[in-house]
């Protein structure tokens, strides 16, 4: 109980310094203009400062507590640990800020993607500082075949989206076609790579499991919550965003079911020293 306590105040912690963070970088960010959406409740009635902290906190806190699903398998010292985590959650944040929608002006693709990911990386520092683990053994190399994953992944993401598009959800399909299918492609292999890379980190189990696990909590539920951060400013169609963070996490669910299980980690099943060294 303790150390659950514990675990739950550094992930505060954690969760607090990366708002801080990404409320100076928002601070530093130049007022744009644009006339597509219209402002949130909370920027016409002057509460966006309130709400953008309040869910921030929470936002970044959750995303930090799926560290705990990895940290485990990984070898390296504490902060390479916490810095892998948040390198991974940088590259699905950043491309999808790059994506083609009318309201996003090209000034934004830049300041953005910058203020979100040192946030991220701060988060990941901190996380490796404070709940990384001591690593007494080195990974195994491989994570298994690679060109399936990325292959089935990306095709999968990039179906769901023309799906998306054909019913005519939010996008500058219609006007950008070529630019959003290029986009599409992009972050449809992005996903597939960072899904390759914390396969290796991942508990064995079942393809489904561990596609739930991947797909399902450490790409959907960050999507989740990097989304939810839209109608803070702009009037945005909830119903919309909903469906679509719904079919990309099932599109990704779905490739990373082609996802093997990698090479058994040289530390015993606790995740704790390596399993050589009650032998020592």
């Amino acid at each position: 109980m303790k150390n659950a306590v514990l675990t739950a105040a550094k992930l505060l912690l954690v969760g607090f310094a990366a708002t801080v963070v990404r409320i100076i970088g928002q601070l530093a960010i130049p007022a744009g203009e644009q006339s597509v959406l219209a402002p949130s409740v909370f920027a016409l009635n002057g509460t966006m400062p309130l709400a953008f902290t309040v869910y921030g906190l929470f936002a970044y806190t959750c995303i930090a507590a799926l560290f705990l699903l990895l940290r485990g398998r990984m070898g390296g010292g504490r902060l390479w640990q916490g810095l892998r985590y948040g390198l991974a959650c940088c590259a699905v944040w950043v491309v999808y800020l790059w994506e083609p929608l009318p309201h996003v002006a090209a000034l934004d693709r830049i300041t953005y993607p910058i203020a979100d990911s040192l946030a991220l990386l701060v988060m990941g520092l901190l996380l490796g500082l404070l709940l990384g683990r001591p690593s007494h053994a080195r990974e195994r190399g491989g994570v298994g075949p690679r060109a399936l994953p990325l292959l089935s992944v990306t095709l999968c993401f990039l179906a769901g989206r023309l799906i998306m598009y054909l019913a005519g959800i939010y996008s500058s399909f219609s006007e950008k076609t070529a630019e959003t299918l290029l986009w599409c492609l992009l972050t449809g292999f992005t996903a597939a790579c960072v899904m390759v890379w914390l396969n290796a980190y991942v508990p064995g189990g079942s393809r489904l499991k561990r596609a739930l696990i991947l797909g399902g909590a450490l790409f959907g539920a960050d999507l989740l919550l990097f989304n939810f951060f839209m109608p803070l400013v702009f009037d945005a169609d909830i119903p919309d965003l909903i469906l679509r963070t719904l079919t990309d996490t099932l599109a990704v669910t779905l490739g990373s079911l082609s996802l093997q299980s990698p090479p058994s980690s040289e530390k015993d099943p606790n995740n704790e020293l390596p399993a050589q060294a009650s032998s020592k």
